[in-house]
């Protein structure tokens, strides 16, 4: 039977605890507001979004917290309404063309189309409705596509209906032993990241449901789903959704005509709830994927290059498989040459396998926490923010800087584990306990001088 145990973080949204690893998935303090914190915050958002096309690589997919909160991000801050300043900061080439909305030819009037089109033509298949309007076209803001990778099915298939805002969070009867949950919900901490709109959980509910028709039948998803016990945990309108499409769709439509049957359905009971038209980044120029397996054996099967990658693979004392030196070098391979990867991760391990792999590493700073939080790996070291510093350069020279090695990405954990041990055991490397110390009576003696 497969085993659940969520509970809430303290910013209203759901975290989860993992058996397996005797671990949490998600800070206590608040699952959404690390997502925003570590992977989306960092990213120099007007860059990226003055490309064509972008790429997103997110590994260890999970509940999905990353690309929600990537695609929360863009659809609430990228709008009609103030889309303008975001475009200036990225530079773009934007024109304004005035146009007659009856014939397209050009007037004074009030009416602005921005294009990146400088020819000066007006795209004839531009209509315009409303007067004094001003309309901006899909090519503004890229085409997106999002490959998520998880081996854990199940999670994947539950991401779109997991509850964030939840509020008046009380102590809670944890199903597990995890005192540090309750302990961390007492001290009251306040986020500005309170909820995922549930636009794009019907979005990611619409690219799974039509690209793994499976999700159907899983017994154990449709346990989780509907069981009273977990019920305050999942979002009750895309549940009704869902088990709408599921009933419907075993007894009238065919599998593969399932998504004009969810777009009737979309527009008949959800629409008329949000309706924002052009004042919300098109959900319509986003592909979504989502790939269930071995993330090293997908990703050394992919052909694409990405310019965003998520790495949030469970901490590499347990799960090193994915924080590998042979696995870094694959990421290398994969990352465009202006491509960044984000990870909460701060492990001088971590750290000294990118460099080793031939990125430039960098620390990703908590504006909140006044303290950096995660490292960021690039190919060309000018988009390094934060550098790191002659402190955490030494440590990877330290006996905590010996990387992971799994020479044909098929390593088992444990081997992976075993055989970092015995590289550290025979090591004459500085203990990294030894090189804070002497480390900080030299930093004290300079700063008496």
């Amino acid at each position: 039977m497969y085993e659940f145990h969520p509970y809430f973080t303290n910013d209203g949204s759901v975290g989860l605890y993992s058996p397996s690893y005797d671990d949490i998935y998600h800070s206590v303090t608040g699952a959404l507001t690390e997502a925003y914190e570590k992977f989306i915050l960092p990213i120099d958002m007007p860059r990226y979004i003055n490309k064509d096309s972008l790429k997103i690589l997110d590994i260890c997919y999970g509940i999905g917290y990353n690309s929600k909160s990537f695609l929360n991000f863009l659809y609430n801050n990228f709008s009609q309404n103030n889309s303008e300043k975001f475009l200036n900061h990225a530079n773009n080439n934007i024109e304004a063309i005035y146009t007659n909305k009856n014939n397209g030819q050009a007037a004074q009037c009030n009416d602005k189309i921005y294009t990146n089109n400088t020819s000066g033509k007006v795209d004839q298949n531009n209509s315009f409705k409303n007067n004094n309007a001003t309309i901006y076209t899909n090519n503004i803001l890229p085409k997106i596509y999002i490959r998520a990778v998880d081996n854990d099915k199940i999670l994947s298939f539950l991401s779109p209906f997991i509850k964030t805002g939840k509020k008046n969070i009380q102590k809670q009867n944890l199903d597990f032993e995890y005192k540090a949950v309750n302990k961390f919900l007492t001290q009251n901490q306040k986020s500005d990241y309170k909820k995922i709109d549930n636009q794009i959980n019907y979005f990611l509910l619409s690219q799974i449901i039509n690209k793994i028709p499976e999700i159907y039948d899983n017994k154990d998803f449709i346990d989780i789903l509907f069981s009273k016990d977990y019920s305050e945990y999942f979002e009750p309108d895309i549940k009704g959704i869902f088990k709408l499409y599921r009933s419907n769709i075993y007894k009238t439509i065919p599998t593969n005509n399932s998504l004009p049957f969810l777009h009737n359905i979309y527009y008949k009971y959800v629409a008329n709830c949000y309706k924002k038209g052009l004042k919300v980044y098109p959900l319509s120029d986003v592909s979504f994927e989502l790939i269930n397996g071995d993330a090293r054996k997908i990703i050394s099967n992919d052909t694409n290059e990405y310019d965003i990658i998520f790495l949030d693979a469970f901490t590499p004392s347990k799960c090193p498989c994915l924080w590998s030196l042979e696995f870094f070098k694959e990421l290398y391979k994969h990352l465009s040459a202006d491509g960044i990867i984000l990870t909460y991760s701060t492990s001088a391990a971590v750290r000294a396998a990118m460099l080793d792999s031939g990125f430039a590493v960098g620390k990703i700073y908590n504006e909140r926490e006044n303290k950096f939080t995660g490292t960021t790996a690039t190919k060309d070291y000018k988009q390094i923010k934060y550098q790191l510093s002659e402190y955490d350069l030494g440590l990877l020279k330290t006996k905590a800087g010996i990387f992971y090695r799994d020479q044909n990405l098929t390593g088992l954990n444990e081997a992976i584990i075993n055989t970092r041990i015995e590289e550290v055991k025979n090591s004459n490397r500085i203990s990294s306990s030894r090189y804070k110390r002497t480390y900080k009576q030299e930093d004290s003696c300079n700063t008496m001088l």
